[in-house]
């Protein structure tokens, strides 16, 4: 463990007090995401390139950790709606009935008369 990884642990410790009311799991999978992020970051410079600076840098690019909570918050709130509900005014309502129920009823017909045909059909081809 190098000076730098207490950074680097000060902002998980920041992140995950800002991420307060977030399901513990939820939370763990997020910050182990941000870890990985982070190390993957800190692999790519040589040991005499990591420095003080280029880990605050990267730490920095993440972004201040509330304002990282709080994007996370407003992109999984659970109040949220994926879609708004559909609403339809009576009197559309009333109009859709009637056409579902006049499919139905065309639909009905056309299968009674298929039907019809088919016995007709087969009335015939017996004779």
């Amino acid at each position: 463990m190098n000076t730098y990884d207490d950074l680097v642990n000060d902002y998980l410790r920041a992140v995950e007090q800002a991420l307060a009311g977030v399901p513990a799991n939820r939370r763990a999978e997020l910050l182990a995401d941000l870890s990985e992020h982070i190390a993957a970051k800190r692999a790519e410079l040589s040991p005499d390139q990591e420095t003080e600076v280029e880990v605050r840098s990267i730490l920095e690019l993440l972004g201040d950790p509330e304002e990282l909570a709080a994007e996370f918050h407003a992109t999984t709130a659970p109040d949220a709606p994926a879609d708004p509900p559909i609403l339809i005014e009576p009197k559309k309502r009333s109009a859709a009935v009637l056409w579902v129920g006049l499919t139905i009823a065309a639909v009905a017909t056309m299968c009674v008369v298929a039907g019809l045909l088919g016995v007709l059909a087969l009335a015939l081809w017996h004779s």
